[in-house]
């Protein structure tokens, strides 16, 4: 009995929370980061928190012309495609955990266009890395490599 109590304890405390210790807060470090093909931004802040069903992914950025853009998804983390939609896309979104370390999203629109979000735990603790590749309906494509830091 107690057990089967200290299991339920412990997967209440982690529940939803990476082993990848990446919940939390984290900020843009514009000097390490790159922008092929697009303008670097003013401000990016993530944010990863615990969710029953898996975690909430919050990416709040603030373009170089002071446009303000905020988007917050729920990642089931399980490979299922799932009915999405955002201002700039209609269509499907897929999470997995492609290792221990590192969280693959998709977004596929039924524009044409799509984006892919590499996120990965650095070997750092207080470091993360967005890989994200975006392209639109006319073929144009971005990619970024944002290194963020814990806040």
């Amino acid at each position: 009995m107690r057990v089967l109590l200290v299991s339920i304890l412990f997967s209440v405390t982690c529940f939803g929370q990476g082993s990848d210790g990446t919940s939390g807060t984290w900020k843009i470090n514009t000097a390490r980061s790159t922008f092929a093909g697009g303008a670097p931004f003013k401000s990016l802040i993530a944010r990863i928190e615990r969710h029953p069903k898996g975690e909430v992914f919050t990416l709040d950025r603030i373009e170089t012309d002071g446009r303000a853009t905020s988007f917050s998804t729920i990642l089931y983390l399980d490979g299922e495609p799932r009915r999405f939609e955002d201002f700039g896309c209609t269509g499907i979104q897929l999470s997995r955990r492609a290792d221990e370390r590192t969280v693959e999203i998709v977004r596929m629109c039924a524009s044409g266009g799509w984006m892919r979000i590499l996120r990965r735990a650095s070997a750092k603790s207080n470091e993360l890395v967005l890989e994200i590749t975006e392209q639109s309906a006319d073929g144009r494509r971005l990619d970024r490599r944002l290194t963020l830091e814990k806040q």
